[in-house]
């Protein structure tokens, strides 16, 4: 009976070990997000300046008008989308540190929240389209 007990534990060891590394690297992976997430929430002195933001704003705003209206780019609705995306998270990053009314979750936001949201920054004296209009 002993050895059928430590035949079933040899075969089960690895398998028992397996899990355990598997697991104990995913609980790292979760830390490592979490403690990452916790530092931007409770250092928001470490954000970006605000002349910085604007730049970077009213850069991907420009190249996001210039990629809408061109044709002749290769895998355009890819590109589209990676700018817009961009262009949204910094859309959404400068509302938060101007104290504007933030835009709705998602990559898909009406234009009028995104004029919304432009005209709000605009009052606060950050004008996303005064690089397009150059």
């Amino acid at each position: 009976m002993r050895g059928v007990i430590e035949l079933i534990g040899i075969v089960l060891l690895p398998t028992a070990l397996g899990y355990a590394l598997i697991l104990s690297g995913r609980l790292a992976r979760w830390a490592a997000r979490h403690r990452q997430v916790e530092r931007r929430i409770t250092h928001p002195v470490l954000a970006e300046p605000i002349e910085r933001l604007a730049a970077r704003l009213c850069r991907l705003h420009a190249e996001l008008e210039n990629l809408e209206t061109r044709s002749d780019v290769p895998a355009k609705g890819v590109r589209l989308r990676a700018v817009r995306g961009a262009y949204l998270d910094l859309l959404r990053a400068a509302c938060e540190r101007l104290e504007v009314s933030p835009l709705p979750p998602g990559d898909h936001i009406p234009q009028a929240e995104i004029y919304r949201a432009e005209a709000g920054l605009r009052e606060r004296g950050l004008d996303v389209r005064a690089a397009a209009a150059r």
